[in-house]
């Protein structure tokens, strides 16, 4: 299945999506936001169960469901020389494009330099990071804004340092059933990851 991605890097619109929990292990930090497409379960009116997987080979994708502004964050700061401090206050904006709410929930992932996930420590982003608020419901139709605050002190190990955020769609009720009882669409959810660098000088 193919990887989509937005070409407007200031606003990632993200399709109705089941991502994998690798996703964020295998990111490359040279791109942006990257998410696959939602699998649809069913069955038809002969109790005959049916997969579909919408992906890039379809005519017409369906239409754009979640936006994230900006598609990344990648930032040079001196602690020393106090030069761009500023940077590590980051403001973004989720969107919800569809017709339902979704149940958001927000962590930062610490990657090593080659993408693998590694545990936080006193050198990495995690520890010295706040996420404000990690957990909320957009409404369909709006948007919902989070502080991002990174508090490096000032002994901190210069270097780049490298993590993602992940923004994880939470399904309360994964299963809905049509009216008559005979078909049902099973809805996985979705996981996206913005990337962050941070270059300590």
């Amino acid at each position: 299945m193919k990887i989509l991605t937005s070409s407007n890097p200031k606003l990632i619109k993200l399709l109705p999506s089941s991502v994998a929990a690798a996703l964020f292990m295998t990111l490359s930090f040279t791109q942006a936001a990257k998410a696959e497409l939602i699998t649809n379960s069913s069955v038809d009116d002969k109790g005959r169960a049916n997969m579909v997987v919408r992906d890039d080979r379809q005519k017409k994708l369906p239409p754009a469901q979640l936006g994230i502004q900006p598609s990344q964050i990648s930032e040079t700061v001196s602690l020393t020389k106090r030069k761009n401090l500023d940077k590590l206050n980051q403001s973004l904006t989720l969107y919800n494009y569809g017709s339902k709410p979704k149940n958001i929930k927000l962590s930062l992932i610490d990657m090593d330099a080659t993408g693998a996930q590694i545990e936080p420590n006193e050198n990495t982003l995690k520890p010295w990071t706040l996420i404000n608020p990690t957990q909320f419901t957009i409404p369909a139709g709006g948007y919902q804004t989070v502080r991002m605050s990174i508090r490096l002190p000032m002994d901190f190990a210069t270097g780049k340092r490298l993590a993602v955020l992940s923004i994880e769609q939470q399904v309360d009720k994964s299963l809905t059933y049509d009216e008559n009882g005979k078909g049902v669409t099973l809805e996985l959810g979705s996981r996206y990851a913005l990337p962050v660098r941070i270059d300590v000088k």
